[in-house]
């Protein structure tokens, strides 16, 4: 058991902590690893702030992980100057800054990577020193494209390591902890539903705002009637327009508020009709026009952004389509007090500090790959969440925003649901077989794999069925059926082998390079690099077919004008035609992983690294500029990771390095 230390709690948090921070805390103190799982807004991250402080004493180091590189930036900052800047470090994939520090922040996948001892080194040696792992945002696990890499970093991280895993409110917490301590080691688990600022829920009907559900939280179905008219409301009457909702909340002082919309057209839009509204005060433009001057200095693309007049009435957009410099701005001064309304997807939900008063849906339903559905009660919740500021508010507001599809007792139903259940995401992919393959058995891989969240799960079910059937054993027993998981394992085992990348269930030279890539298809990626299809292109058009291994299918609506010529073409042709081969023997192993080649984007990406200005380019397509920085991100993270790739020609090496620096200026490149 650790020593107990002297740390002392009332001058590291001057306020009165709550009896859950207490309790994880003498779980850390324990040598526990620990599982939260509180309201958004509860003070979760205090207990991080905890194990920072406990391990520094102990003169032992920190990685603090998150889901996403905005936040790992706002982590570093924020930590930066609580600690020190000397203390802490930042890694995103493709931005070090003193890696070495007490307290290392970083994207999960990097940590996980870093498991794996790809070239970020040895796990050994990149987890020297560290005594606690901060697992922010771990209820990631769902998400349906990352999650397997929140329970890939639980699985292999060191039994040594304490995990400190922070979730939202989920409903299996118990299954939760119980995986981690038979997959990691002995978890305590900690759970509240305390709120310190309480959430009060509201709707709006297009004339004024009235509580969503009767006092007392009991559902109100009895028909609204029209005072007016003296009509009855048949469902919800068709939606108001923003502006009457923002005037609403600014004269009932219920800003600063996140009006959530679930599409970027609607977020622009709900902003130009409120653009005629004035929500600053004079002494609040001048602070914005004093901090836009300062900030268009370092980031001279803002100074003449479309939505700059908005920013001196107190209005924003947030979403993924705006440039990440643009966004960076309104987080900042929504933070300062000075943007009052931002619009905002959801994703901001998931993401970056913002803490509100007040947070608006406009709809508690949004459009999904198979077409329109309800929002999740976790989504209700991760949305609603944010609203109310601990020590700034007294309670938070929820307002639900009236639709003519809805009916009100859905949005009531909503309110009141419990969050959801966590489940697993798992799945094997072609890195994961070469990285385990390089420092595992089959057999010890075979181990690894059976331990993922699913697999539990399963098993636990299992062994609850014949529980509530005893004595009733089958008359003849059956095999048992081989996990999906591990069929696929084996699966992509045998196709790498048919590429030659693994002899004898070990990585041969070129496995060992490929083991080093993190794309969504690691196998074409390296082909590609292997078989000389890239060998004797420029530098812009080696960036050009980065682009079109890392790109995902433009929506049916957007249009690139600039197309690939020459020996470019070729080569992207020549890649299509390695995606088939590829293809044809993953079926023959009864391997799905999709896999296509996707150019569209490709042009841009050329005359970028060409040196095209970021107007001109942006004249040549619709996408968004949020769009085309994401693009070209993707292509200068391929190109760092071929940099870097061991084994691989030195002329591969010298076109990547050639390419990445052409790519990588503003607004491509990564503010921290």
């Amino acid at each position: 058991m650790p020593e107990t230390l002297n740390l002392d709690l009332n001058t590291l948090f001057p306020f009165r902590l709550d009896g859950f921070q207490l309790e994880a805390f003498a779980h850390l103190d324990a040598g526990k690893s620990v599982l939260v799982c509180s309201p958004t807004g509860s003070g979760k991250t205090v207990i991080a702030e905890y194990a920072i402080h406990r391990a520094i004493a102990e003169g032992r180091r920190v990685f603090y992980t998150t889901p996403l590189k905005a936040l790992s930036n706002q982590k570093f900052r924020d930590l930066g100057r609580t600690l020190g800047e000397e203390r802490v470090g930042l890694l995103t994939g493709d931005v070090s800054v003193n890696r070495d520090a007490d307290v290392v922040v970083m994207t999960t996948e990097v940590f996980r990577n870093m498991l794996y001892g790809t070239s970020l080194g040895a796990v050994e040696s990149s987890l020297r020193g560290v005594q606690y792992v901060i697992l922010d945002e771990v209820h990631y696990m769902n998400d349906a494209q990352r999650g397997t890499v929140w329970e890939e970093s639980i699985i292999y991280c060191p039994a040594s390591v304490q995990l400190v895993a922070l979730s939202a409110t989920v409903a299996n917490p118990g299954e939760m902890s119980a995986w981690m301590t038979e997959s990691h080691g002995d978890t305590a688990l900690v759970v509240t539903d305390h709120r310190p600022v309480p959430l009060r829920f509201h709707q709006f009907d297009g004339r004024k705002i009235s509580p969503l559900m009767r006092s007392g939280g009991t559902l109100d179905h009895k028909p609204r009637v029209d005072r007016a008219t003296g009509r009855r409301t048949r469902g919800w009457e068709p939606q108001p327009d923003p502006d009457l909702l923002v005037q609403a909340l600014a004269e009932r002082e219920m800003v600063p508020a996140i009006y959530f919309v679930f599409s970027r057209k609607g977020c622009d839009q709900a902003m130009l009709s409120s653009g005629h509204l004035q929500l600053l005060t004079g002494e609040e433009w001048d602070a914005v026009e004093a901090a836009v001057t300062e900030y268009a200095i370092a980031n001279p693309l803002i100074a003449d952004h479309p939505h700059l007049p908005y920013l001196f009435r107190g209005l924003a957009v947030h979403h993924a389509g705006l440039l990440p410099t643009w966004k960076v701005l309104v987080e900042r001064l929504f933070q300062a007090g000075l943007v009052k309304v931002v619009f905002a997807t959801e994703t901001l939900a998931a993401g970056i500090n913002m803490p509100a008063r007040c947070t608006v849906l406009s709809s508690i339903s949004k459009r999904g790959d198979s077409g329109n559905r309800y929002l999740t009660a976790s989504e209700f919740l991760q949305m609603s969440g944010r609203a109310g500021r601990r020590g700034m508010d007294r309670v938070g507001h929820v307002v639900v925003v009236q639709s003519p599809y809805q009916p009100l007792a859905d949005a009531q139903r909503l309110a009141m649901a419990p969050a959801d259940p966590l489940g697993s995401r798992f799945t094997p992919t072609y890195g994961m077989v070469l990285n385990l393959l390089q420092r595992h058995s089959l057999e010890e891989a075979h181990f690894l794999i059976s331990r993922s969240f699913g697999e539990f799960l399963e098993n636990r079910r299992r062994a609850q069925r014949r529980f509530r059937r005893p004595g009733k054993e089958p008359a003849r027993r059956t095999a048992e059926p081989v996990p999906y998981n591990w069929r696929k394992f084996l699966g992509l085992r045998d196709t790498l082998q048919t590429f030659g990348y693994l002899a004898d269930d070990r990585p041969t030279a070129t496995g060992i390079t490929a083991a080093s890539l993190r794309a969504e298809h690691e196998l074409l990626v390296a082909e590609a690099l292997f078989t000389g299809i890239l060998d004797d292109l420029p530098p812009e058009r080696f960036a050009a077919c980065a682009t079109a291994l890392v790109a995902e299918e433009l929506r049916p609506s957007a249009w690139v004008k600039p197309v690939l010529r020459g020996d470019a073409e070729e080569a992207i042709q020549n890649l299509v035609r390695l995606a088939r081969e590829i293809r044809r023997v993953q079926r023959e192993h009864l391997v799905d992983v999709p896999l296509r080649v996707f150019s569209d984007a490709c042009g841009l990406t050329q005359l970028w690294a060409e040196g095209m200005d970021w107007d001109n380019l942006m004249g040549l397509t619709n996408l968004d500029e949020g769009d085309v920085v994401r693009i070209l991100r993707r292509s200068l993270d391929l190109l760092d990771q071929i940099r870097h790739a061991p084994g691989l020609d030195s002329r591969l090496v010298s076109l990547a390095i050639e390419a990445a620096d052409a790519i990588n200026r503003e607004p491509v490149k990564e503010l921290v």
